[in-house]
């Protein structure tokens, strides 16, 4: 289980959706399309389950999640808190990986 927080809420998050979180909603990861933008890295965006955007994973989380997507893991994301913050809530993250099915054949 990883541990992290949304970030870049003001670059990619509609404000409306996200003061509308809660502690437990499910969210999903997408890996980003702009790679290049980012020194080749591949950015992991954090959706609602409804495919809006509401930020992404910090540099390095992004990169072990990227890392265990290439081996063909998932993960199961939830809102695991909120922390209010200047003028948007902190939200943090609870990520549970889920290792590649193995097919037996």
């Amino acid at each position: 289980m990883l541990h992290s927080f949304l970030a870049g809420t003001g670059e990619l998050g509609d404000p409306g959706v996200l003061s509308s979180l809660r502690i437990g909603a499910p969210l999903a990861l997408q890996r980003g399309r702009s790679a290049a933008r980012f020194g080749g890295r591949s950015r992991i965006e954090v959706r609602t389950p409804e495919g809006r955007a509401l930020g992404y994973l910090p540099p390095d989380d992004a990169q072990v999640l990227n890392s265990l997507l290439d081996t063909g893991a998932s993960f199961m994301v939830r809102v695991r808190g909120l922390v209010p913050a200047f003028q948007r809530p902190r939200v943090q993250l609870e990520i549970r990986i889920l290792p590649a099915t193995v097919d037996p054949a």
